[in-house]
């Protein structure tokens, strides 16, 4: 299940994906992980950082978007058991700390990102870019497909380029011997090419039918293997939100209380009406030999004397809708006069909405320069922010507030059946009082748990298990249901009758038999190819084929085979023609070394690109070392519960 992982456990991609998670976010993959801000800020708090909350939404966001990273690199060889074993959980919450711990020590250090250091950085983006050009309607695409503002989408680029300027702090001006260089090189640059022969740990099979006492003594011998665990199985109460909805009348009173309460919630963005006139910044028109820099900023200046040359026609009495049809570069609004309708506060970038701020409705903005290009923008309307009547969301407020007794009833109830039963250890003569009703489960273990009635419910089962006989709960509360349990039955784990469990012993002594007459096929199969050299020759009539790597270097992941160190260093370590075998977890390897690239001597640039990165490699090290010193002196409060 976690091969992929395994065999690349020290390729370049799951390197960078165990230093994203220790830098939490820093670097270039921003648009995999989970977005900052306060859309995310919902829900409980899950943890604090030096007194700073980490809100249950934004870890929600954060762990999905990390599963999501893992799923597109893993595709269908993902699943809810790499979730399980990678800890996901832990590494989404862990990323979070770090970011918070991270930019406080930014804040601390007095980092700052400009505008126009964010402009250029989001224009420079490579998902963004369509033919060398920052593309305005990848953009778009881009913020609607993440379901983010542009707002949301600034803050967090402007926080991951404070990160990546407080990891430049740790630039490192260590030496770099011949050595490492001359190591570092050849792991790079040697390379080789195998033939080779995989197959798994059950490719030989017997075709067998086994005697009873075959079965038997197998049996016998592995017994435990077998053995049935403990077993329980319990009497319970659920009782459910919806069973109250329609007794629950709220008062006036109450409804008042909590439309003041949670007014917040009611809130109306302000909305602006504008149009605009958008110039954009054309570098690739630039002709000449200046740098992509000097390109720029002369695309940017002939981009707003352009806009400033619209602005005067307007100012002089053109019509503005008229300039916008037939010279804006947003064919969208352009078309309708440069209207972009009507929109909430925090929906266009920050800059385009910071000149709104200051426009009067009629006015007309000097050239704004964004992400897109330089903008002329004229407010149409505006609607101040506001907060939507008591009238307006009396209903809304209603079923909130029966959602919520209904809760708390259901936590009453629980509580009250709880009690009656601990009197007595009658648990259905107290769910009956209070007008409900006990089911009992059939029996479960703590492996095999799956009840249809109960469902993926971790507090149920835990509780489950810590019952003393006679005991009842205390009250299991979920978002869904509250539950009380009394333990109904128990049995000991056993050993069953081999008559109980013929299929799965006839299956493991299959595979028992496989597996020895693989490896000793394999050992076979070593001997001859050591004395003869021709794979081919060696497979012929077992069903296997020789397969091809093209060249790679120990730096590489084999193609077709893996990041096996093992098997790296035993073919670069071996002459052309030599060859070789390995054992490696549940697959043998039989493989030839085929060609060779001598990796030769590095020339000055090669050497420069070689220091460069091994001081990086240091410096991260040294960064790493350095964000884990400083996560053990904060002070960090984790809500497991919440998890």
């Amino acid at each position: 299940m976690l091969s992929t992982i395994r065999e690349h456990a020290d390729s370049w991609l799951i390197k960078s994906i165990l230093w994203m998670i220790i830098l939490a976010f820093v670097g270039t993959i921003f648009y995999s992980w989970g977005m900052g801000g306060a859309s995310n800020s919902g829900g409980g708090i899950i943890a604090t950082v030096e007194g700073e909350n980490i809100y249950q939404g934004e870890y929600d966001r954060t762990f999905n978007n990390l599963v999501d990273f893992y799923r597109q690199q893993f595709r269908n060889q993902f699943s809810d058991e790499m979730i399980k074993t990678l800890d996901l959980k832990t590494q989404a919450l862990e990323a979070l700390i770090q970011k918070k711990l991270l930019l406080q020590e930014a804040e601390k250090q007095n980092l700052r990102v400009s505008n126009a250091e964010l402009i250029s950085h989001i224009q420079g983006l490579q998902v963004f870019q369509s033919d060398k050009n920052f593309s305005e309607i990848s953009y778009r695409n881009y913020l609607q497909f993440q379901r983010v503002t542009p707002g949301e989408f600034e803050d967090n680029q402007r926080e991951n380029l404070v990160l990546n300027k407080l990891e430049k702090l740790f630039g490192t001006s260590s030496k770099v011997s011949q050595s490492e260089i001359r190591e570092a090189f050849i792991n790079e640059e040697e390379k080789a090419k195998l033939d080779y022969v995989r197959f798994n740990d059950d490719h030989f099979q017997v075709a067998k039918t086994f005697t009873d006492q075959e079965l038997n003594d197998f049996f016998q011998a592995n017994k435990k293997q077998f053995e049935v665990p403990p077993q329980i199985k319990v009497e319970y109460v659920k009782i459910e939100p919806q069973t109250y909805l329609a007794e629950i009348k709220p008062r006036d009173e109450d409804i008042e209380d909590y439309y003041q309460t949670k007014i917040a919630d009611f809130r109306v963005k302000k909305m602006y009406r504008a149009s605009h006139i958008l110039v954009h910044i054309k570098s690739s028109e630039i002709e000449g030999d200046a740098s992509p820099e000097e390109k720029q900023k002369q695309a940017e200046d002939k981009a707003k004397a352009r806009a400033t040359e619209l602005l005067e026609k307007v100012k002089t009495g053109a019509d503005f809708g008229e300039i916008a049809k037939k010279h804006s570069d947003d064919p969208g609004s352009g078309s309708e006069g440069g209207s972009l309708g009507e929109f909430p506060k925090g929906t266009m970038v920050s800059a385009f909405e910071s000149a709104l701020e200051k426009l009067k409705v009629g006015e007309i903005s000097e050239p704004v320069l964004t992400p897109f290009g330089y903008h002329i923008i004229k407010l149409e309307g505006l609607e101040e922010e506001r907060f939507k009547p008591l009238k307006e969301v009396r209903e809304e407020v209603i079923q909130s507030l029966k959602n919520i007794k209904a809760r708390q009833r259901v936590r009453r109830t629980a509580k009250h059946i709880h009690r009656e039963a601990e009197k007595d250890g009658n648990l259905k003569s107290a769910a009956e009082k209070n007008q409900a009703q006990t089911t009992t489960t059939d029996f479960f273990s703590r492996e095999n748990h799956n009840l249809i009635e109960i469902g993926n419910n971790p507090q149920f089962y835990n509780t489950a298990f810590i019952l003393g006989e006679n005991r009842v709960s205390q009250p299991v509360h979920t978002q869904e249901a509250s539950f009380v349990l009394k333990l109904a039955g128990n049995k000991e784990s056993y050993i069953p009758e081999l008559k109980e469990v013929r299929k799965p012993v006839e299956q493991a002594l299959t595979e028992r038999i496989n597996e020895e007459q693989t490896s000793s096929k394999f050992k076979e199969l070593e001997q001859k190819l050591a004395q003869d050299k021709d794979l081919e020759k060696v497979i012929k009539g077992l069903d296997l084929s020789v397969r091809h790597t093209p060249f790679f270097s120990m730096a590489d992941s084999i193609p077709g085979i893996g990041n096996i160190k093992e098997i790296k260093e035993k073919t670069l370590a071996m002459a052309v023609g030599d060859t070789s075998s390995a054992k490696v977890r549940n697959r043998f390897y039989l493989f030839k070394r085929v060609d060779k690239e001598a990796a030769g001597e590095p020339d000055k640039e090669q050497t420069k690109k070689i220091i460069q990165r091994i001081k990086q490699e240091k410096s991260r090290q040294m960064f790493q070392e350095w964000v884990e010193n400083l996560k053990a002196r904060a002070e960090i409060m984790i809500d497991k519960t919440l998890m």
